[in-house]
């Protein structure tokens, strides 16, 4: 009986040791391979670090279904843009669906006629508005304004789409960046990394420090850095080169805003709820991927209006949740980056209804609202506040936070005047004279 036992035992130690062995000489073998491949890497100049090009977004099954996540669309959007523009756009928006449902309803109604919230997003009502006001020794066709606003969107997504796109030869003359308590205390987002935006644009971007606040917990952080660290898991990342990645099969937390997708069971296609509903659908976008057609805003629409209080209940849960260390952190990123670069930025605190600020406390509105004002001053940026304008009434909203094309259009024209008041602005913005046109206008006073 015991030589039995003892034989057991032994085999039993005997196992292991193997598969301890076994352990050892795979972790040695991979170790051995990623050393491999990162000196062939370094020998090779070859970076898993891809940089975004218009030819690189269309060479993608999106392109060729003409369907695609909103992040696909803002991206061939402004690449495609500034192909046609010949030049990067002279000032940019960034925001939520908040900035997103007042620029498009004014844009519609600026252009009477309807506007694919998809792809159409040159901002001709602000390039008019602009102009207008101020002599930029320039036409109006020569002043281009871009909408990057996505429903959603966090301050986050807007650092990562900066990063991405707004690269040294595509970086525009003045940037506004729209904000509201949700773009930092969504308490439906558990953290940056949550977004499609982020699955999207984080392999164009070294987030460096950032990824530290990136994640909801340590296993996304460690993935984190074992793709950015591991030559062996960034093989595929490589061989697809500057194309980005499909959300297809990654699950992400999509549509913040509530008002997404909806199947109609009978065709397969999209329901077109009537109302304001249907006007917030092609503002705030969809999980999943869209299409051109689906999300058009009609340029007089008639004045609805939705209460969505019990929206931003679940959003205001608390003032502080996960997420929020980590949206401020992208906000300040994305004020430096800007202001490296000299950007000249306006940051814009959007107007909502007194039902939807009572949401949240007073002490929050005052604490939130100081936060912005001195962390736009302390990387040389302007800070206006909307939130307690009493000319943004109930007709100007679609809900407690969308304005409509009446509030879209004061918004838009509260935005020029900002940017027409402020002379180094308009100085950033005026065309410099070419030395062709300085030779000429010398020859001509030599003359008379």
């Amino acid at each position: 009986m015991n030589s039995t036992a003892d034989d057991t035992k032994f085999e039993a130690t005997k196992l292991k040791r193997h598969k301890v062995n076994a352990f050892a000489v795979a972790l040695a073998a991979f170790a051995l391979v990623n050393v491999a491949l990162g000196q062939i890497y370094k020998a090779q100049g070859i970076t898993a670090r891809k940089n975004m090009t218009l030819e690189a977004i269309k060479n993608t099954n999106y392109e060729a279904r003409q369907e695609g996540p909103w992040i696909w669309w803002v991206c061939r959007s402004f690449l495609s843009e500034v192909e046609t523009w010949g030049k990067a756009p002279d000032v940019v928006l960034f925001g939520s669906s908040q900035m997103g449902s007042a620029i498009f309803s004014a844009e519609a109604n600026h252009r009477q006629q309807a506007v694919d919230t998809t792809d159409q997003r040159e901002v001709k009502r602000l390039e008019h508005a602009i102009a207008s006001r101020t002599d930029l020794n320039s036409s109006i066709d020569n002043l281009k304004a871009f909408n990057f606003s996505m429903g959603g969107a966090m301050a986050s997504d807007h650092y990562l789409i900066s990063q991405t796109l707004l690269k040294p030869d595509r970086l525009p003359k003045v940037a506004i960046i729209g904000v509201n308590p949700r773009d930092f205390i969504d308490n439906t987002l558990p953290a940056a990394s949550a977004t499609d935006s982020f699955h999207f644009l984080t392999p164009y971007v070294d987030l460096g420090k950032l990824s530290l606040v990136s994640y909801p917990d340590v296993f996304g952080l460690m993935d984190d850095f074992f793709k950015n660290h591991l030559p062996l898991k960034q093989v595929a990342q490589i061989a697809a080169g500057d194309a980005p990645p499909s959300l297809g099969n990654v699950a992400t937390f999509t549509n913040p805003e509530g008002k997404g997708l909806e199947k109609d069971q009978t065709t397969g296609g999209i329901a077109r709820t009537a109302g304001a509903t249907k006007v917030l659908q092609a503002i705030s976008g969809a999980a999943g991927d869209v299409g051109r057609g689906f999300w058009r805003l009609p340029a007089n629409p008639d004045y609805l209006y939705i209460d969505n209080s019990h929206e931003y209940i679940r959003r205001y849960k608390t003032t502080k949740p996960a997420c929020v260390t980590g949206q401020k952190a992208y906000f300040e990123a994305l004020l430096s980056y800007l202001q490296q670069n000299k950007v000249k930025t306006i940051v814009i605190g959007m107007p909502s209804l007194p039902n939807n600020k009572a949401l949240l406390p007073q002490s929050f509105w005052q604490s939130f609202e100081g936060y912005l004002a001195q962390t736009s001053a302390s990387h040389g940026a302007r800070f206006i506040s909307l939130f307690n304008d009493a000319d943004f009434g109930k007709h100007d909203f679609l809900d407690t936070v969308h304005l409509n094309r009446w509030g879209g259009s004061k918004l838009v024209d509260r935005m020029a005047q900002a940017v027409t008041s402020d002379p180094t602005i308009v100085a950033a913005l005026t065309r410099p004279v070419s030395q062709d046109s300085r030779q000429t206008a010398a020859s001509q006073s030599q003359w008379h």
